[in-house]
């Protein structure tokens, strides 16, 4: 057999004699330049002599395209392992994503791990998406999301030439969830800035105590730490995400370089404190953005700016562009981490147990729509690529105000039909006296 031919032989059962209907269709391209193995395709089919010799033609043809042979060998499992790493080679997406991506790739393997990447077709896909729905109960987001990811897999092994084409194109992905989007009433909103107002004093004045008993004990030097700054540092922040909308990683990673005092206090959002303790830029560059803060937020921010120097001073640190906003009790960064601990037993303690810090970003789209200001304006606050997408997440607002648009059309033709009705009239009296 010339390299390349290919050849089929029956399958025999264990007392070597030929089982009906079965092949074993064999190619070899060669030997392996390091290895000095043979690159060797091998696939047992089921049917008629020609079913065999079409698959072996149709190896054969795989090959003369450019796909390359370890396809046949290459699993699921061991194309996530190939993508997870040229993804952290690339440096596109931050470690904590690829390990939550791998780990959610990691609950397939009971099901397709095992299965050759030529062995994946679109049933393949559908049956353990199928699967997936009814053994494990997922959502359709998260269903989404895993589809998402088994896609872009298989589209790393088209890149690399190990099948011809993605079986995830001729599969529906499955449909999303219409997300749940919580948001503040004024009222609350506005009892959550009292309780801010409040946490805030009650913060200050234990910090200064407790700063009182380290002076009686002579322990005011020489000390690694002011215990107390990050309590008011995450009041601050609190402050600040229901202020402006931000997310938790841009109140956190902002910097006192970003804050502008002037006739209107102004705060830029140029990083991002994610939840690996990396502080970068943010992922997109609509997320780069200046907003505007209200005049009592402003006057907050700078009697804490004036505190938050002197109590570091204590510590020798002189507080610079550089210093966090929101610090720790040596001045760092927050660890978002350690900021999530602190905020679940504040809305507890305080009466909104299942307020996500997040929702308060929510709050501000919601409110800032439902009471006129124009989407745009919003769309810039949030940091949104475009002004659709502003729409599409928060559009439930708007019709807050549909009983006064009804209105509107309401007298709007209600005026026009008076206005004929008037109009008819003074005809039909000129005709009257013409006619008299």
């Amino acid at each position: 057999m010339a390299k390349g031919d290919g050849s089929i032989t029956q399958v025999k059962d264990k007392n070597g004699n030929p089982v009906r209907n079965k092949w074993r269709v064999c190619v070899c391209f060669g030997r392996d330049p390091e290895t000095g193995k043979q690159n060797r395709v091998v696939r047992k089919v089921s049917g008629t002599k020609a079913d065999a010799r079409a698959v072996r033609d149709q190896i054969k043809r795989e090959h003369e395209d450019g796909l390359k042979f370890e396809g046949s060998r290459i699993t699921f499992e061991r194309m996530c392992g190939i993508w997870t790493e040229t993804r952290r080679m690339a440096g596109n997406a931050s470690e904590r994503t690829i390990a939550l991506d791998a780990q959610r790739l990691s609950h397939l393997y009971p099901y397709i791990g095992s299965m050759r990447l030529k062995e994946i077709d679109a049933k393949a896909v559908e049956s353990l998406m199928a699967a997936l729905r009814k053994e494990s109960g997922l959502s359709g987001t998260t269903l989404n999301k895993i589809f998402s990811l088994v896609k872009r897999v298989l589209e790393k092994a088209v890149d690399y030439d190990y099948i011809p084409r993605n079986p995830c194109a001729k599969v529906q992905a499955p449909r999303k969830c219409e997300p749940k989007r919580n948001a503040l009433s004024v009222e609350e909103g506005a009892r959550l800035l009292a309780v801010i107002d409040a946490a805030q004093r009650e913060a200050l004045a234990e910090m200064r105590a407790k700063e009182a008993r380290q002076r009686d004990r002579g322990n005011s030097d020489d000390r690694s730490r002011v215990l107390g700054i990050s309590n008011l540092s995450s009041v601050m922040a609190l402050r600040i995400g229901l202020a402006t909308g931000m997310r938790r990683g841009e109140v956190l990673g902002l910097l006192w370089d970003c804050v502008e005092f002037g006739d209107v206090c102004r705060l830029k959002v140029t990083r991002s404190y994610t939840a690996d303790c990396s502080l970068k830029e943010p992922k997109t560059k609509s997320s780069v953005r200046t907003i505007a803060v209200d005049s009592a937020t402003a006057e907050h921010l700078k009697g804490w700016k004036v505190i938050q120097a002197a109590y570091l001073a204590q510590l020798g640190m002189k507080q610079g562009e550089t210093t966090p906003v929101c610090c720790t009790d040596v001045g760092g960064l927050y660890d978002p981490t350690n900021f999530e601990r602190w905020w679940s037993s504040f809305r507890k303690k305080h009466g909104f147990p299942t307020l996500k810090f997040h929702e308060l970003r929510h709050t501000q789209a919601t409110q800032l729509l439902a009471n006129g200001v124009d989407v745009k304006t919003v769309q810039a606050r949030l940091g949104h690529a475009n002004a659709s997408v502003t729409l599409n997440w928060y559009a439930h607002a708007i019709p807050e105000n549909d009983v006064e648009a009804a209105a509107v059309v309401g007298s709007l033709f209600a005026g026009q039909s008076a206005k004929s009705d008037d109009e008819a009239s003074r005809k039909g009296a000129r005709i009257i006296r013409l006619t008299a």
